[in-house]
């Protein structure tokens, strides 16, 4: 990734907003979950990003450090975000929400909470281009406007929607008066290219678990909204990931919707 990547815009937000404190905080647990992926941090915060597997072989990945997560320093798992190891990208994004929890909590008033959803900012006729299937979310946007391509680069069958692989990315978002970009982006490394790619766009969301609370470093990308889940018990949100649990249950136990609009 480019040093200008919105992850490395992050990690630099992070370290400016904790200072020194940052080198007395460390990643006290760490799963990496089927579905989701999560950390716990120093003081209880609790992190998430979806889980990204090398290849097909999904049984072969592996993470090189395993056994060796806990018990570091937080300022150093969260460099894991820059990897090009999906694995310890999964880690190093987890790591980053679970600071960006902490900073939320210690600066309340530079980093106020939206009640907006993602429906409030679709109008009738609306062109959506959605990256990710984001399949409960659908009808419900279906509703409002039946305007909706999906790019997803799994094979999904959804005859509600047009969907299209990844090459067509460009020329469906470039199109779009509403971009959806799905957070675990973050972890493969695609969210520059793929916000690159709104132009005209009137909204561009970020969206997702993966998401991370801190919304500066997006909106000067490019994105207008930023929509999250943050971790409330983060013992539960462990056993959840260790048990292969998907957004629902997160949302359910231990987590709750956050947003960001600029």
């Amino acid at each position: 990734m480019e040093n200008d990547s919105v992850v490395s815009m992050l990690l630099d937000q992070i370290r400016q907003e904790l200072g020194g404190d940052l080198d007395d905080i460390y990643v006290e647990d760490a799963r990496v979950g089927v579905v989701y992926s999560g950390v716990r941090i120093t003081n209880g915060y609790g992190g998430i990003a979806a889980t990204q597997l090398q290849s097909s072989s999904a049984h072969c990945a592996t993470l090189p450090n395993a056994g060796d997560i806990t018990g570091k320093p937080a300022s150093e798992v969260m460099e894991m975000a820059l990897s090009n190891n999906l694995l310890k990208a999964v880690l190093g994004v987890a790591t980053v929400n679970a600071l960006a929890t902490m900073i939320c909590d210690l600066y309340p008033e530079r980093h106020a909470f939206s009640d907006v959803d993602v429906l409030d900012l679709i109008r009738p006729g609306d062109k959506i281009g959605m990256v990710g299937h984001f399949s409960p979310l659908i009808p419900r946007i279906l509703k409002i406007t039946d305007q909706l391509t999906v790019i997803e680069k799994k094979d999904i069958i959804d005859e509600r929607i047009t969907v299209v692989p990844q090459e067509n990315a460009s020329e469906v978002l470039s199109g779009s008066d509403i971009v959806i970009i799905t957070a675990s982006t973050l972890v493969n490394g695609t969210t520059d290219e793929l916000i690159s790619m709104k132009e005209n766009a009137r909204e561009a969301i970020l969206l997702g678990p993966s998401a991370v609370m801190l919304s500066q470093p997006f909106y000067d990308k490019g994105f207008t909204a930023v929509m999250g889940t943050r971790i409330n018990d983060t013992d539960t949100m462990l056993k959840v990931v260790s048990e292969a649990g998907g957004t629902k249950h997160l949302l359910k136990k231990c987590g709750e919707k956050v947003s960001f609009v600029k």
